[in-house]
């Protein structure tokens, strides 16, 4: 095999492996599209696409990308959001409402979606700008895992699910058994705590009807002054969560899955 032909071959398998990588569902606009892409957490970068009365295409991140880095710890100051307005302006990409949005004739809509995931990829660094302090999310995953090291029951780390319409990371499995899959969650206001909520619930869903057998549960970090756990935030996961404050019932648990 030639140079010339070992490179091409390399770079047809690499568009062959991509594209075997993205997922569609439908949605009320138009479709979600889950990409082989993922933000540093492993939760996979997802756009939806929208088809407007013009006959164009609108693709969104629906707000994620700004969602990751404020749950994360960023303070999305003023100076954050005017870089991530340059950055996103550099990939022909428009911001608003701390949305990620390209609109383009459907002739252009690869080259969009390209410059559209190269933007939300650029912006998901930003992560990088908090501070130090700002490690909450990080800390409480740390403190439920060494809950489960403490309980004795033997865990997989960040185990992968395939459920009926995509693929599911959840941050821990218990391998006992039992099926049980712990996902930790925490957020700093109750509009965040919602939107996670919506998010984990769907997975939780979309697992279980793949395979009935599956557990999943939602850890709740609720260490705040005000509790922004309400019932309308718990609401998509009441019956698959459990309070931190509640370890208890955490316990009762894993201390199952030891039998």
């Amino acid at each position: 095999m030639t140079s010339a032909n070992a490179c091409e071959y390399i770079i047809n398998e690499y568009l062959r492996g991509l594209s075997s990588n993205f997922n569609t569902t439908p949605s009320e606009k138009g479709c979600f599209v889950l990409t082989p892409f993922d933000r540093p957490d492993g939760e996979g970068i997802t756009l939806e696409f929208e088809t407007l009365p013009s006959g164009n295409i609108r693709i969104s991140d629906m707000g994620d990308t700004f969602g990751y880095l404020f749950v994360n710890g960023l303070t999305l100051s003023r100076t954050i959001v005017d870089r991530a307005r340059h950055i996103s302006m550099s990939y022909g990409v428009s911001l608003e409402s701390a949305m990620l949005v390209k609109e383009t004739e459907p002739e252009s809509a690869g080259d969009a979606l390209h410059e559209l995931i190269q933007a939300t990829l650029a912006l998901t660094d930003l992560i990088n700008r908090r501070r130090p302090s700002n490690t909450r999310k990080a800390r409480f995953d740390n403190e439920v895992e060494s809950f489960i090291i403490y309980s004795g029951v033997t865990y997989d780390a960040d185990y992968e699910i395939e459920g009926v319409r995509e693929k599911h990371t959840f941050r821990f499995h218990i391998n006992s058994g039992r099926n049980l899959l712990i996902q930790p969650i925490t957020a700093s206001t109750e509009s965040a705590a919602h939107t996670w909520s919506e998010r984990w619930g769907y997975r939780f869903i979309d697992t279980i009807q793949s395979n009935s057998d599956w557990r999943p549960f939602a850890v709740l970090d609720d260490r705040r002054p005000t509790n922004i756990w309400t019932p309308s935030a718990l609401a998509p996961i009441e019956a698959h969560a459990i309070l931190w404050s509640q370890q208890e019932r955490l316990t009762e648990l894993l201390v199952g899955a030891l039998a």
